[in-house]
């Protein structure tokens, strides 16, 4: 008996704790990714590693254009090798970025990264082949580098962009 008048007084002591049961939900809260967004990004992944071997090629090649000839052309062989090595890992990871993961606006950013990404890869074959004899190649694999990383920039800009929570009322 006494043991339950103890009960009773501790239990009435206490203060109850309540529960909330309804869930906050932030409207500015970023959504997780899906699963075709999660694969987009890990060819994405995939991709970087080529173009830093491309771009590592090219920067062997401009510092070398002040150097002796056989620096040069040694630098553009291994241009070559860069390139052979980039597009490996670029073919490997390009098919696992498919731009309908995402909507909207991402969607077309999305597809002009795997556009531009798509025109490098077109020229690393004959950069593989012909970087040693032909100086020229370089030019054009820093323009297409140079749209690639545009492209890049634009899509990771707009995928941490939060959206506008303010709502757009029309003056009329």
């Amino acid at each position: 008996m006494l043991a339950a008048i103890v009960m009773a007084i501790t239990i009435t002591a206490m203060p109850m704790q309540v529960q909330d049961t309804t869930a906050h939900r932030d409207s500015t809260a970023v959504q997780p990714p899906t699963l075709e967004q999660i694969r987009y990004m890990a060819g994405l992944k995939t991709v970087t590693r080529g173009i830093t071997q491309v771009r590592e090629g090219l920067n062997r090649v401009s510092r070398a254009q002040q150097a002796d000839s056989l620096r040069r052309r040694r630098a553009a062989r291994m241009l070559g090798g860069f390139c052979g090595t980039a597009r490996s890992f670029i073919v490997s990871g390009r098919p696992k970025m498919q731009a309908n993961a995402y909507s909207d606006s991402l969607r077309i950013l999305a597809k002009q990264v795997t556009t531009r990404l798509d025109s490098l890869t077109a020229a690393l074959p004959s950069c593989e082949k012909t970087a040693g004899r032909d100086p020229t190649i370089a030019t054009t694999l820093g323009a297409r580098l140079k749209n690639y990383d545009d492209a890049l920039l634009a899509f990771r800009t707009a995928q941490t962009a939060k959206p506008d929570s303010a709502k757009v009322t029309s003056s009329q």
